[in-house]
């Protein structure tokens, strides 16, 4: 039992001490902070046919318990995927393998852990909300069983399917991250789709455990208001808090089958995690047979007739230009994608051209780009990764020369991703939009370069670029990073002096760790 507990404590730990652990409390703090609006701001999280509850301790809490399950399951996924990976990448894997654990204990203990880590970013999303409560709810009292129950039973099961599913994943598709992040994104519709059809069965398909709570507010809303048919919203949608259209929100009964239900999915994620471990490897790579090469075959090969040696007696021109290292970045991020992603990003790059130029901008756009977050995200870790930095360290000017041709690789990628809306806005000598898409490719880069070299990690420009790309297709003004929703001289020059900033303190940060040589 006990190297079962080290596996888990050893991966929170490595995980919670690390700056990405910093960013993603901060990340939390934020998110939380949104999930209950203020009562003058222009958006709501949660609302019944435009109907919003009073900032009692039920409405809060069931209010960011159910964005809790809902978009932390979805940010969550991305922040705990790759734990096995990680392991395979600092060779801890290969000694786990050589101890008597069993794969179902390995694979348990990584969900627990990914388990721990949402649930740590859970408690800080509680205690916000009951800091929001004392903020804008003063003339309620706090009923804290009441703003306790939600978490129990709709938020936690939910984390814990997440939790498994990003383990049973990564055994399926071992190196197919963009492919684990395509089943799961299918899924996660797929679910909250099904969410909407009522069934009180006790395995029913809503894994977060949102129909039977907001179809009990929705008849609180009915009853209220006489009302017969309300939909629900769920997400930051436009639109300020009607004051004629406020209640005060009871409290919600968990009756015992869907108590059942939800301890149901609970067990169907360790019984996940039971049948996945027939099919784990435990790190046995087996690599392939290095083919034979006989006498006769190995006379057809020509010598290169190169002798190390020979150097010191030429005359060796050295180059100190940049265009064979930006070709050989290019050509190392268009590989990195697998051949289905680039078919994908093909057929919309050819769809950008014909389809209407606010959608191809505000939605096609975003997405493609997302396509390549994979490529993106890297672009100052893999020295690290693959240990390839002792290589680069011994290099001419790294700093300057291999950093900045990696940033103008990857930014020459997501312009030429681009290249069909910019062509269509100088067409009609839209000129601000052609500079907004302009700086929105460079803001994705620098971003990635900025982030990497902050946590040596490229996990949280992944859930960074994920959480910017969901709120522009949402239409969240205050997040375009690339001119969707703003087309004035101002935007310019406030993205102008960001990009500026995450590159001065890319540049400084990557000096200062000492990540290359200078």
């Amino acid at each position: 039992m006990l190297p079962y507990f080290n596996i888990i404590k050893g991966n929170f730990l490595q995980y919670i001490r690390s700056y990405s652990f910093l960013l993603t409390i901060a990340f939390s703090l934020f998110i939380a902070f949104n999930f209950v609006p203020s009562p003058d701001a222009n958006y709501v999280t949660v609302s019944f046919s435009g109907y919003t509850g009073a900032y009692n301790s039920e409405w809060i809490g069931f209010v960011t318990a159910i964005m809790a399950s809902t978009f932390l399951s979805l940010c969550g996924f991305f922040l705990v995927n790759g734990s096995i990976r990680k392991d395979i990448e600092t060779r801890i894997g290969h000694i786990i393998g050589t101890t008597r654990i069993s794969n179902i204990s390995y694979l348990f203990a990584k969900i627990l852990s990914n388990f721990l880590v949402l649930l740590s970013i859970l408690a800080i999303i509680f205690l916000t909300g009951i800091f929001l409560f004392f903020l804008y709810g003063n003339e309620y009292t706090l009923n804290l069983l009441s703003f306790i129950k939600p978490y129990l039973f709709i938020a936690i099961p939910s984390l814990f399917v997440v939790a498994s599913l990003s383990v049973i994943l990564e055994v399926i598709f071992p190196t197919k991250r963009m492919l684990q992040y395509g089943v799961f994104l299918f899924l996660f519709f797929a679910i909250l789709f099904s969410s909407s059809i009522e069934n009180n069965a006790i395995l029913s398909t809503d894994v977060f455990g949102i129909q039977h709570t907001t179809s009990s507010v929705s008849n609180q809303v009915q009853e209220t208001f006489n009302r017969e048919n309300v939909s629900l919203s769920i997400g930051f949608v436009s639109g300020s808090r009607n004051p004629q259209k406020i209640f005060e929100m009871n409290a919600l009964s968990f009756p015992n089958w869907y108590i059942i239900s939800r301890l149901l999915w609970v067990l169907l994620g360790v019984l996940g995690a039971l049948i996945i471990s027939f099919f784990f490897q435990r790190f046995n790579f087996k690599e392939s047979p290095k083919k034979t090469i006989s006498f006769h075959e190995e006379s057809k090969y020509k010598s290169a007739d190169f002798k190390l040696g020979n150097l010191n007696d030429a005359n060796v021109e050295f180059s100190y230009s940049l265009a064979p290292l930006i070709n050989a970045e290019i050509l190392m991020l268009i590989r990195k994608n697998p051949s289905y992603l680039w078919i994908l990003t093909l057929c919309g790059f050819i769809s950008m051209i014909f389809i209407p130029l606010h959608i191809a901008h505000l939605y096609v756009l975003p997405i493609l780009w997302f396509l390549q977050v994979a490529v993106w995200s890297d672009l100052v870790t893999k020295d690290k990764t693959f240990r390839t930095h002792f290589f680069t360290n011994s290099s001419y000017h790294p700093l300057k020369r291999l950093t900045i041709s990696r940033i103008i690789a990857g930014l020459s990628l997501s312009i030429c991703i681009a290249i069909p809306v910019l062509i269509r806005y100088v067409l009609q000598l839209d000129i601000t939009s052609f500079i907004n898409i302009i700086l929105g490719a460079t803001f994705i880069v620098v971003t990635a370069v900025f982030l990497g070299a902050f946590t040596k990690s490229k996990k949280t420009f992944e859930i960074a670029f994920f959480f910017l790309v969901y709120c522009n297709i949402n239409r969240i003004e205050a997040l375009d990073y690339f001119g969707g929703l703003h087309n004035s001289f101002s935007y310019i020059l406030i993205m102008a002096l960001l990009i500026t900033l995450l590159f001065t303190a890319s540049y400084l940060l990557l000096y200062k760790n000492k990540n290359y040589g200078h």
